[in-house]
């Protein structure tokens, strides 16, 4: 999937809410003092994140996650082409098996 939507997907690092307990750690560790709290949790600026994912290897909760947004086409094209594979990997364990 790298190769085929290269270019039309990016990162981005979220705080799942249920998991943080605002140590600070991830705070502490961001280059860009782009994350700070709100009503006790760790909220990340995408607009000052680099995307190192320091963030992500300081929290001791795992409570930060990296998302890749892929765009709707680059996706479409993906589910395709899975779905072709997946027709000819069945299409084998048919003849393999002799089911028709």
């Amino acid at each position: 999937m790298e190769n085929q939507s290269k270019g039309k997907q990016s990162r981005l690092f979220q705080v799942r809410w249920e998991l943080c307990i605002a140590c600070g750690l991830c705070a502490q560790s961001c280059p860009k003092d782009a994350i700070s709290f709100l009503w006790g949790k760790a909220e990340i600026d995408q607009n000052r994140c680099v995307r190192c994912g320091l963030c992500v290897k300081a929290c001791p909760q795992g409570a930060i996650v990296e998302k890749v947004v892929i765009e709707a086409k680059a996706l479409e094209k993906e589910v395709q082409s899975l779905q072709m594979q997946v027709e000819a990997i069945l299409g084998r364990l048919d003849r393999l098996t002799g089911v028709k």
